[in-house]
């Protein structure tokens, strides 16, 4: 059903409740508006026209539909239905709504009778782009007056009922194949039906872990050995860098060409908004080994990026990192590994795990991303950016650092944030420590750590800086404060003092005990 949805208030307007109980209007302050109109519309499939149609909403105490056709219904309470006979045609159907303290509203929907089986039925089923087992269904056709979508899942499931224009939504609770089934109806005998088979999973997308049983890591070998895949298998030597219970197992089997390797399809593009930077846990038997990391598009294997990284330890995990050349208009579903590249396979065995993209969390270098990954958000007349630094000497021999500009005018509280992909949690380390250099000596630099989804949670410690015109380790100290989401920093210099222009620079943030 095609929706035209307007909401009037309607407090100075005549309007069309006659109830003779004033009492039923008593002035009430503080109940709101009515809110939220709608109808649903069921038609009965006899060629009668007879439509039930049941109001909703918030804060009504009495709704009155006007039929369309000249014809209003008497008042009705929240809850109740009215049936009405339409001839085929369209209509406008408007519903009233009333609360206790007289304040209206009204909506208007377009309702379709046709005694006709609907055409041209059209039906979208999108899954949820942040939860694999949530599904939405909207659907069109010509002569329908609504629409009944079963999901699959139960064998005596109820129908969900929805107009043109709406969405249905459900959420699966088990992974597997099930055929969503969209039925058309008119005021017609005959309705029209569509169906279509989903599958539901759990992607196959980065980071991958090995640990979720409901997740299918499938890794497909070429160049030798490609029935073998990827065994998930115990972690062999958990330590500091990898202690994950399962691991991905990969032989280069002797005979093996010296571009064998092994590839798996993800269900998801991987995301290099912000870093082109991947790593992977490797476990190597041997020193030295050149690991290839390769990510190609879904569909042509033309498109794609590379890059190499050394093993530097045997027979233990270390974290590789690669930064990928990736093309930003393009789009990569797949991950190659090749290990020992350019070497054929003598049957050696790796071990390699937590392929994902590098965090955004502390410690902060300023070294890892490009520079222009560092994305600070300023406020108050405060700003960061990351530079060269431009003081390097044996207490800070960076390349890159940040530079906090207090503008002139800034307001006392002015300062910077970043967002990190980490929370950090304080029972692994109560102090924050960075570099910094102030062109004076006994400023206070606050830090603190937000709730991004809730600025009013927070905690925060200061440091002082008690040299000029060199870099100072500082630190901040959190013990006591309580755990929390804490995925924003947000950093102050001079706080408590309004800006002059000043630049300070800082560097190093860590977290340690």
């Amino acid at each position: 059903m095609k929706n035209l949805v307007k909401i009037i208030f309607l407090a100075l307007l005549p309007f069309y409740f006659g109830c003779s109980d004033d009492d039923a209007l008593t002035e009430v302050s503080g109940t709101g508006a009515p809110t939220g109109l709608s109808m649903d519309f069921k038609i009965t499939q006899d060629n009668s026209g007879l439509v039930t149609i049941t109001p909703s909403g918030e804060n009504a105490t009495q709704f009155q539909v006007e039929f369309g056709d000249g014809e209003i219904s008497e008042e009705i309470a929240p809850g109740q239905s009215l049936e009405h006979i339409y001839a085929e045609g369209n209509y406008e159907v408007k519903l009233l709504a009333v609360n206790l303290s007289g304040e209206r509203a009204e909506v208007i929907q377009n309702l379709e009778v046709s005694f006709q089986a609907p055409q041209n039925l059209e039906v979208s089923i999108v899954k949820d782009a942040n939860n694999p087992f949530i599904v939405n269904v909207s659907a069109t056709a010509d002569f329908e007056t609504y629409f009944d979508v079963y999901f699959g899942e139960n064998v005596n499931e109820e129908p969900v009922s929805f107009l043109e224009g709406e969405t249905a939504t459900y959420q699966y609770q088990e992974t597997g194949t099930y055929n969503i089934t969209v039925i058309a109806y008119s005021g017609g005998t005959q309705t029209t039906s569509f169906q279509q088979e989903i599958q539901i999973f759990f992607p196959l997308a980065l980071p991958i872990t090995f640990e979720n049983p409901q997740v299918d890591y499938t890794f497909f070998n070429f160049g030798g050995g490609d029935g073998d895949g990827v065994p998930i298998v115990d972690n062999p030597a958990p330590n500091s860098v990898n202690n994950s219970s399962r691991v991905g197992q990969y032989t280069k089997v002797a005979g093996s060409e010296s571009w064998a390797g092994t590839v798996a399809v993800l269900n998801e593009d991987i995301d290099f908004s912000g870093s082109n930077l991947l790593s992977v846990d490797v476990y190597s038997p041997q020193a030295g080994i050149p690991v290839l990391l390769k990510v190609e598009n879904g569909t042509d294997a033309n498109i794609f990026a590379e890059a190499v990284t050394n093993t530097t330890v045997s027979d233990q995990w270390e974290r590789l990192v690669f930064e990928m050349p990736v093309d930003a208009a393009q789009t990569y579903g797949k991950v190659v590994l090749f290990f020992n590249f350019n070497i054929p396979g003598t049957g050696e065995t790796y071990y390699f795990d937590n392929i994902q993209k590098v965090p955004m969390s502390l410690p902060l270098d300023f070294e890892i991303f490009d520079p222009s990954a560092y994305i600070f958000t300023g406020f108050g007349g405060g700003n960061i950016t990351v530079e060269g630094n431009p003081f390097a000497d044996a207490n800070n021999p960076s390349t890159h650092v940040g530079k906090f500009n207090k503008g002139v005018n800034a307001e006392t509280w002015a300062g910077a944030f970043i967002e990190l992909d980490e929370a950090v949690d304080f029972s692994q380390g109560s102090k924050i420590r960075l570099k910094v250099r102030s062109p004076q000596a006994g400023i206070q630099v606050l830090v603190k750590f937000e709730d991004p989804t809730d600025a009013a949670q927070f905690v925060e410690a200061s440091a002082t800086v008690n040299q000029a015109d060199t870099w100072e380790t500082v630190e901040a100290d959190f013990t006591g404060m309580n755990l929390g989401n804490w995925k924003r920093l947000v950093l102050f210099f001079d706080f408590g003092n309004p800006g002059v222009g000043t630049d300070y620079y800082f560097d190093d943030v860590e977290q340690t005990n």
